[in-house]
C-alpha cells in the first residue's frame, strides 16, 4: 500500500523541516508519528530531569519575603521607608 504524504503535520514548523522530515520517514520506511516520537524522545529531558529542573525552578524564583516582625516600625520590603501618597490628586 502506497501512502501519499501531502500536508503539512503542522503550520508552526517550517518547510524545510517539514520535507526532511517526510524524507527521512520514507528512507527509513517509518511512520511519521514513530520518527517523531523517537526524535523527540533523544532530544527531550527525561520525567526525572525536568522534575529536578521544577524543583530547583521553584526553590529559587521567589526569594523569601521578609517577615514583618524584623523590620523596623515605618518601614517597607527591604527596610525602605514607603513614599507618602500626595496630598491633592494630580490633573
Amino acid at each position: 500500500m502506497t501512502k501519499t504524504y501531502d500536508a503539512r503535520l503542522a503550520t508552526r514548523i517550517t518547510t524545510s523541516v517539514d520535507s526532511r522530515l517526510r524524507q527521512l520517514a520514507l528512507l527509513q520506511r517509518r511512520r511519521i508519528s514513530h520518527l517523531l516520537n523517537d526524535l523527540l524522545d533523544a532530544v527531550l529531558p527525561t520525567g526525572q530531569d525536568l522534575a529536578a529542573q521544577f524543583a530547583r525552578c521553584t526553590s529559587t524564583s521567589s526569594p523569601a519575603a521578609p517577615d514583618a516582625s524584623t523590620q523596623p516600625a515605618g518601614t517597607g520590603p527591604g527596610g525602605t521607608t514607603p513614599t507618602p501618597a500626595p496630598s491633592t490628586p494630580p490633573r
